[in-house]
């Protein structure tokens, strides 16, 4: 067994409202013992002063890197995001890809997640049930990406949001949207996903178009519930978000037009909320992609509104978490779409330290992980990142990665004294940007 002192750290823990200032983190590695027989776990986390076995226990095998500069912040969360994305959106229903070649592209992009620094991704909705079997992937260590929490398919209404695209399935009635709900569950899905009102996935819907019964919403919550699971909801008006939260919806995708004693009433429910805010503020991103003029013109419209949402959100105290909507890592305004959703937040009213907890601990209960990782804590399993300058004070320094790690193992740092190239997740050389360029 092998300890690591990573000593004269800034750390942000996900816990404290104010940063460590001179910290050190300590966690142990057994690099020969094969998985199920590791105990790869944090030991302690706190001020230098604190630790007073420094230096005396480190032994010649022993690790020890000095992080002046750098702070160390929990691995980062993306609890929105569709794997196997695909760009421009078609005016029809189009399987492209197939499912062997699909499941290529979003085992690469868990990769890249992870290579980006974003250590868990929540599935929002994907087809042919690769989700499961990439979250099984990963967590046998087949594969090195980031975890992954599975919703399934985006179950929505006959001719409902994204019926054009290829990462939904449709149902009409209570009982169809019972059936579906039961049968992802099956599959061991931790969300049960719907598509409850309208969007920008084609021409002819509302952004806040309402596409499903209220019945239809109980039957999924209830079966939902009577699993242990949540539901979370495309929502894009502010009178369905509010029907949602009324009939125990668990996670509001989106809410691009939400007032304010809706966000009251969400905050008193315990609802959580993941904005994507990166969504209606990438017009060029969009054209980039080839996006029918439809979805930009929506998109770039709606963007004004979405920010005010998401700032009476702020104003009501409501659970806020890191999702984009795009890919984790999808290059975005010089840095990727996690990144820039938790800079999106800042300018929405949240402060640095709270943005960085959207993106890690409170994740983290949103996908029920807090209880291994989500937070630099003793007894966790160690994802985190390290970045040089002070996030907490100024968001856009989460920008400048310098390490990553999952489970206490490295994946890439440059940090000097714990030097390990990138080779983590891909093979040298190959393009890591991220995003929808992979093509045939």
């Amino acid at each position: 067994m092998r300890k690591t002192y990573l000593i004269h750290a800034r750390i942000v823990d996900g816990v404290r409202d104010t940063a460590i200032e001179d910290g050190i983190m300590v966690f142990q590695t057994n690099l020969t013992a094969q998985k199920g027989g590791r105990d790869d776990r944090i030991l302690f986390v706190g001020a230098m002063a604190d630790y007073p076995a420094y230096p005396s226990e480190v032994t010649a095998v022993d690790n020890v890197v000095d992080m002046t500069g750098y702070t160390l912040v929990p691995g980062l969360y993306n609890v929105h995001a569709h794997l196997g994305l695909t760009m421009p959106y078609k005016a029809y229903r189009f399987d492209e890809w197939g499912v062997p070649y699909r499941s290529m592209v979003m085992l690469r992009r868990v990769c890249e997640s992870l290579d980006a620094g974003i250590t868990t991704v929540r599935s929002t909705g994907g087809p042919d049930d690769i989700d499961y079997a990439l979250r099984d992937a990963v967590d046998a260590e087949m594969i090195l990406g980031s975890r992954v929490v599975p919703c399934g398919a985006l179950n929505i209404a006959v001719g409902g949001h994204a019926w054009n695209n290829y990462i939904s399935t449709m149902y009409n009635g209570a009982d169809e949207f019972r059936a579906a709900a039961r049968a992802e569950i099956a599959k061991g899905a931790q969300f049960v996903k719907i598509g409850l009102t309208g969007g920008a996935a084609s021409a002819n819907e509302g952004m806040a178009d309402k596409q499903m019964t209220d019945e239809e919403i109980e039957a999924v919550v209830d079966v939902a519930h009577s699993a242990g699971r949540r539901v979370a909801a495309h929502l894009g008006g502010d009178k369905p978000i509010q029907e949602f939260v009324k009939l125990g919806g668990d996670c509001v995708e989106h809410a691009y037009h939400m007032e304010e004693e809706t966000a009251y009433l969400m905050k008193e429910k315990g609802t959580f909320l993941v904005a994507t805010l990166s969504v209606t503020n990438c017009h060029d991103y969009l054209v980039g992609h080839g996006a029918p003029e439809f979805q930009v013109r929506k998109l770039d419209e709606t963007g004004e509104a979405h920010s005010a949402s998401i700032g009476n959100a702020i104003r009501a105290g409501v659970n806020i978490c890191v999702g984009t909507d795009l890919l984790p890592s999808d290059p975005i305004a010089g840095t990727n779409a996690t990144v820039r959703e938790m800079e999106l937040l800042v300018k929405a009213g949240l402060t640095p330290m709270q943005a960085i907890k959207a993106a890690t601990s409170n994740s983290a209960r949103l996908t029920d992980t807090i209880g291994f990782t989500g937070t630099l804590e003793a007894g966790k399993e160690g994802d985190f990142i390290a970045v040089k300058g002070k996030p907490d004070q100024n968001i856009s320094d989460i920008r400048n990665l310098e390490m990553v790690a999952k489970g206490c193992r490295l994946v890439w740092s440059s940090v000097p004294g714990m030097m390990l190239r990138r080779y983590g997740t891909v093979p040298s050389g190959m393009n890591i940007g991220g995003g929808t360029y992979l093509k045939w």
